[in-house]
């Protein structure tokens, strides 16, 4: 009986030793398994610090593209209520106004406005190169060129260009 006894006490060690070893295993593959998992959450949380760093650049960059659209917007709408003036002022101080256009080999050349009444520019009558300003005349369209800003309602003291 002591024998019997003594080999299941034996049996019992090395169980306990077995178990010992198994707890003392898992406690190390639980350890490795939590820095693991501390690495990847600081991985984690430096790629959110990073993407919210990106975020507030892109919103920064938003907003002065933004800032940038309604600037002009508001220059588009001053500039077409500048041009819907002075379409408006056109039609009511000459009456109907016809646009010709007329071309010649190279360059740029000048669209004239001419004056309902009288004859509208074909061929090359209007040819000079154009400088950004358009020629309204009583007779004839004159080529493009600065138009004066001294003119009155009716023509130009040379009778060629309107205002």
């Amino acid at each position: 009986m002591i024998q019997r006894l003594t080999a299941e006490v034996e049996n019992a060690k090395c169980q306990n030793t077995k178990l010992e070893a198994a707890v003392t295993q898992s406690e190390q593959q639980g350890e490795a398994a939590l820095t693991d998992a501390r690495c990847k959450l600081a991985e984690l949380e430096a790629a959110l610090q990073k993407a919210k760093q990106d975020m507030a650049c892109l919103l920064k960059e938003y907003q002065e593209v933004m800032n940038s659209k309604l600037g002009l917007d508001i220059e588009i709408a001053t500039y077409r209520r500048l041009l819907e003036g002075e379409e408006q002022r056109l039609c009511e101080g000459v009456g109907t106004v016809n646009v010709c256009v007329s071309s010649s080999r190279g360059g740029v050349v000048c669209g004239d406005l001419c004056v309902s009444g009288s004859r509208p520019v074909t061929g090359s009558a209007c040819s000079a190169p154009c400088s950004g300003n358009l020629a309204v005349s009583t007779g004839l369209c004159a080529p493009c060129g600065p138009l004066s800003t001294t003119c009155g309602v009716g023509s130009c003291a040379n009778g060629y260009r309107k205002c």
